[in-house]
């Protein structure tokens, strides 16, 4: 019921957008003053009740802490409130959190503190082909820099101007012989950020990589006009693809070609794993 109606609220909300702006300024002031959960993962976190609980995004994250066995870094690229950064740090691995939204960089920043880790490597920037700016539009697990990302209207004042840089230059050489795993969700600019890490697509040992690349979800016309495009780009540099869920089903061109065609995903995962 609780539930409901507060979904009903931010629907009602959203259609009166300084209104929805007001709503979201005051819990984003007070969501990093929440008592830090400790997680079945072993660390302490403020968030979400899912994922305090451990059930948000349960196959991947079981995924990359197996991953993050045989890895030495994570750059958890948008980072979020920092959720994939903790795990890596409970592991006693490193990572690099790239996070533009400045209140996810709060709450990312509170749940750091919550363990004690004052060492974590923090990237206040959105990444993409070309250094620059551009306009954020949304907040906490939707900010994208796609208008009408996820039903977001045009109107709303939920929009601010970031600083973006590429992959590339963000890691500029770093991390020399390291085995990396590069963990990409930053709703539906996936490619743009790609073509900004050629250097590091061709790394040795190569990166593994783990993407959130949706097909028809939450774009604006019902269609991700990337979705072939993106994968392309890790094949031609002689990556291979699996499903990041339970199955982890190996992914091909035909695979992604057909699943376009048709406009519909039958990968059972918005979530892939690219490694070579």
């Amino acid at each position: 019921m609780e539930g409901g109606f507060l979904q009903g609220l931010r629907g009602r909300l959203r259609r009166v957008p300084w209104l929805s702006l007001a709503y979201h300024r005051v819990r984003e002031s007070l969501l990093p003053l929440a008592r830090a959960v400790r997680t079945p993962y072993g660390f302490r976190f403020k968030g979400s009740a899912a994922m305090q609980a451990g059930s948000f995004e349960r196959e991947e994250m079981d995924l990359v802490r197996g991953l993050l066995a045989e890895r030495d870094v994570l750059i958890d690229v948008g980072a979020n409130v920092g959720l994939y950064t903790c795990l890596a740090r409970s592991l006693g691995k490193p990572a690099v959190a790239v996070e533009p939204l400045p209140s996810n960089l709060r709450m990312l920043r509170a749940n750091l503190a919550a363990n004690r880790w004052a060492d974590t490597e923090i990237a206040e920037v959105g990444l993409a082909a070309l250094a620059g700016e551009a306009e954020l539009l949304g907040t906490d697990t939707g900010a994208s820099l796609v208008p009408g990302w996820a039903g977001l209207p045009h109107r709303t004042l939920l929009r601010r101007t970031i600083r973006l840089e590429t992959l590339d230059r963000l890691l500029a050489g770093r991390f020399a012989g390291q085995r990396l795993l590069i963990k990409i969700d930053i709703e539906g600019a996936e490619l743009a950020c790609l073509r900004g890490a050629a250097q590091t697509l061709q790394r040795t040992p190569a990166p593994a990589w783990l993407v959130e690349i949706c097909l028809a979800e939450n774009f604006p016309g019902g269609a991700n006009p990337d979705f072939v495009n993106t994968f392309d780009l890790f094949f031609e540099y002689g990556y291979r693809a699996w499903t990041a869920n339970a199955a982890c089903r190996p992914v091909t061109r035909e695979d992604v070609g057909r699943w376009a065609a048709r406009g519909r995903a039958e990968s059972g995962s918005y979530n892939y794993l690219f490694a070579r």
